[in-house]
């Protein structure tokens, strides 16, 4: 960690972690390796845990012991009900939460999470910010990822040092919430633009289109996009490492999203029609697969060959 950084934020030395999935293990190892202090929570598979102990870690029994001893702890599990059981158990962080802890959730939940947990940590004198991150595990192993922040001003200040560690940038959208609500937001935008690659090739399939040439016209026009350069190569030659993201998790996503959009009276007509597609294709078993397996689900309704990819199970 650089002078600058010791400078910012003196007080925040020993950072702990809540989540050793895929974008997790990474923000942990990178948070490592910048210098911090980094004590974690096993993953319900002892390999994660172990590298970074080997690294210079810390093993908590739980997630009580873990706010006691931290300046922070950051939070990146599956969901709203997930970081709510981190949260409130018995055992949980608020359990162990003490006056000047900070509380990053990196976790993509629904909105209301956020006023609901501020309000209970601010009872023990601590902060909490909503701030999930965009871009996907290859960029977190990279410490290039997006965060979308919600909180108050100045303790995203006290903490951007940390998250330069994992992050390349750091955008504050506005108070308690703002970092869940544009977060969803933005899924909602990637989805919708899988679920439309995913229809739109199925189509070019069966109009006999050769899709590496038609796939090299798309990338030359506004039919191209970060999803598109994620998404596609699975199609074409059934790489599906671009997109490690759950296809049940996507829906999941699509669900808090047309919540959000009813709450504000804005329409989600197009929202409605992506939760589907990612639903109907969880309901086919296709929900532990990664998102580019989206082509299959449209492969099997619209009676196309098999994919060429193999199926690829998400490790969380």
């Amino acid at each position: 960690m650089n002078m600058d950084g010791k400078t910012q934020a003196a007080r925040i030395e020993r950072v702990a972690m809540v989540g050793l999935g895929l974008m997790g293990s990474a923000i942990a190892a990178q948070v490592l390796q910048k210098g911090f202090a980094l004590s974690a929570l096993a993953h319900r598979s002892r390999a994660t845990i172990d590298t970074l102990i080997a690294q210079g870690a810390a093993e908590a029994d739980s997630a009580a012991q873990l706010a006691r001893s931290a300046d922070v702890v950051l939070i990146c599990v599956t969901g709203t009900p997930q970081a709510r059981d981190v949260v409130f158990r018995d055992d949980g962080l608020l359990a162990g939460a003490h006056a000047g802890l900070i509380i990053i959730d990196c976790t993509t939940a629904d909105p209301d999470f956020a006023n609901e947990a501020a309000a209970a940590f601010a009872e023990k004198g601590a902060k909490f910010l909503d701030a999930p991150v965009n871009r996907t595990p290859k960029e977190a192993r990279e410490g290039r990822l997006n965060v979308l922040a919600g909180g108050d001003a100045d303790v995203l200040d006290r903490v951007r040092p940390l998250m330069a560690a994992y992050a390349e940038t750091v955008h504050h959208l506005g108070g308690h919430g703002a970092g869940y609500r544009a977060k969803l937001i933005h899924n909602f935008i990637a989805q919708a633009n899988g679920a439309i690659l995913a229809e739109a090739f199925g189509t070019a399939a069966k109009a006999g289109l050769d899709l590496q040439e038609f796939a090299a016209v798309c990338r030359l026009s506004g039919a191209h996009s970060k999803t598109f350069d994620r998404i596609i190569p699975y199609l074409l030659g059934g790489d599906d490492s671009g997109q490690q993201f759950a296809i049940r998790n996507a829906a999941k996503d699509m669900r808090s999203y047309s919540q959000l959009a009813s709450s504000q009276s804005s329409t989600a007509v197009i929202a409605e029609a992506v939760r589907q597609l990612y639903v109907l294709a969880t309901n086919l078993g296709h929900g532990d697969k990664y998102v580019p397996h989206i082509f299959d689900v449209l492969r099997e309704l619209n009676g196309l060959p098999s994919s060429r990819g193999e199926d690829a199970e998400v490790t969380r």
